[in-house]
């Protein structure tokens, strides 16, 4: 039988994991103009003063009532909605599985939600046959035509004509027949009808043990939970974050190859000891093709106030600029770098995470809980065998992060970081500025609002 668009929105969504609901639920609010994070259960939704709290009334398996997050003020019913009507909260508003749906077909631009329904589950509503009657197997019975159904096959001819309430019975009569078949396949008629019990044992069910639940996804770090990535964007700002508050080395690499054979690579290494007192030193090997790239192009450093590039075409070598106050108080731009990559190269297709068990230094890390994060697929950048792994703390702090693709023109390529010497780093001026002509050490100062 053909479904309609309507039944087969409702059976991804069920058939979905709760965090696969969450996430679709997420897309459409944004799309919708929200801007929203996935937080534990709940999605939440800001738009200018107002917040929207969603969640997805559980299926119950073992009780008559989903399970509904007290903080929720929208909920979407998987089933009956009166019934998650009741386990709500009082002043949540409940959506029937009929009412998201008309909200994705309708309640976006044309074709979007055709759109965000095929980027989560596959298949675009446009595709399926529009809602209609379409008859069932039994709708010709029903209409007083021929007989039709499961039953047609089993029922003499002479019963299709009775009335429903003798039909009904015969139908009982026949699956009573059935289930009490001997162990020769032949129904005993007494047996079905309540008569004396055959003196040969029959054999005893086996009992289908009942399903373990499937444990909803727990948080193990900002926009991370044990189902993957939820929001690479949370997680990246929870790392900058981190990183403002830290000092470390912290070690960039980009490297190009052909059919396997390295043609470049380019290596940053920058010492922290402040968000806005840095070295920064950048070596090259090989010639490079693709740019931008997350490597810097020039060595630096920043002293808290100024920061000096760096430069040999400039007349004294090296040029400078003054840090708007503004942007001092802010996490630095080494923090702010590291969080862009990790919202560009975390926002996976396909992700997955597990505890990391062995510390590769444990002495500094047996106390911190450390989670693999591995991905796979990606729209950013436009390639092919994108892989990406992590290795996160639970505050978001991520310690390392390695990426490999192919572009579309068949070069290969792979960007890694890793943070070492972290609450331990110190930084001096570099020899290169010391070098500079001039009483002033020949800085080209050029005052400018620019990140530190």
């Amino acid at each position: 039988m053909r479904q309609f668009r309507r039944s087969r929105f409702g059976d991804l969504i069920r058939a979905a994991g709760p965090s696969g609901r969450r996430r679709f639920l997420a897309d459409l609010w944004t799309a919708r103009g929200w801007e929203t994070t996935v937080e534990d259960r709940l999605v939440v939704a800001r738009r200018g003063d107002r917040t929207e709290r969603l969640a997805v009334g559980s299926r119950p398996r073992f009780s008559l009532s989903p399970s509904v997050p007290d903080e929720a003020t929208v909920v979407v019913a998987l089933g009956d909605p009166a019934r998650t009507r009741r386990a709500a909260p009082d002043d949540a508003r409940v959506l029937s599985l009929d009412e998201l749906f008309d909200l994705v077909r309708y309640g976006l631009p044309e074709g979007r939600g055709d759109d965000l329904v095929a980027d989560h589950f596959g298949v675009r509503l446009a595709d399926l046959p529009a809602d209609g009657g379409g008859g069932g197997a039994g709708s010709a019975g029903r209409a007083g035509g021929a007989r039709t159904g499961p039953l047609a096959s089993v029922l003499p001819p002479a019963l299709s004509s009775l009335p429903v309430a003798p039909l009904l019975f015969a139908a009982l009569l026949v699956a009573a027949v059935v289930v009490t078949a001997g162990s020769g396949g032949v129904p005993t008629l007494g047996e079905a009808l309540g008569g004396q019990q055959p003196s040969s044992p029959t054999p005893t069910a086996a009992t289908t043990p009942a399903p373990t639940p499937t444990p909803e996804p727990r948080v193990v770090a900002p926009g991370v939970t044990t189902a993957g990535v939820e929001n690479a964007t949370l997680l990246a700002a929870a790392h900058r974050r981190a990183a403002a508050n830290r000092s470390y080395r912290w070690t960039l690499g980009y490297r190009e190859s052909i059919a396997g054979d390295e043609t470049g690579r380019e290596v940053e290494v920058v010492y922290v000891e402040a968000p806005h007192v840095y070295v920064s030193e950048v070596q090259r090997a090989g010639r490079l093709r693709a740019f931008p790239r997350p490597t810097a192009s020039e060595d630096a450093y920043a002293d808290g106030t100024t920061r000096y590039a760096r430069r040999p075409a400039e007349p004294d070598g090296v040029a400078a600029r003054v840090l708007d106050p503004d942007v001092r108080d802010g996490p630095g731009r080494q923090a702010s770098r590291a969080a862009r990559y990790l919202d560009w190269y975390l926002s996976a297709d396909e992700t997955s995470v597990a505890r990391v068990t062995t510390p590769a230094n444990a002495s500094v890390e047996n106390e911190v809980a450390l989670y693999r994060i591995e991905g796979r697929g990606t729209d950013f950048p436009r390639s092919r065998g994108y892989r990406v792994e992590a290795v996160v703390e639970e505050d978001g702090f991520v310690r390392s992060m390695r990426v490999t693709y192919e572009t579309r023109d068949g070069l290969g390529v792979e960007v890694w970081f890793a943070y070492d010497a972290v609450g331990e780093t110190t930084v001096t001026r570099p020899a290169w500025l010391d070098r500079a002509d001039g009483s002033n050490g020949g800085r080209t100062v050029v005052p400018a609002n620019a990140t530190g």
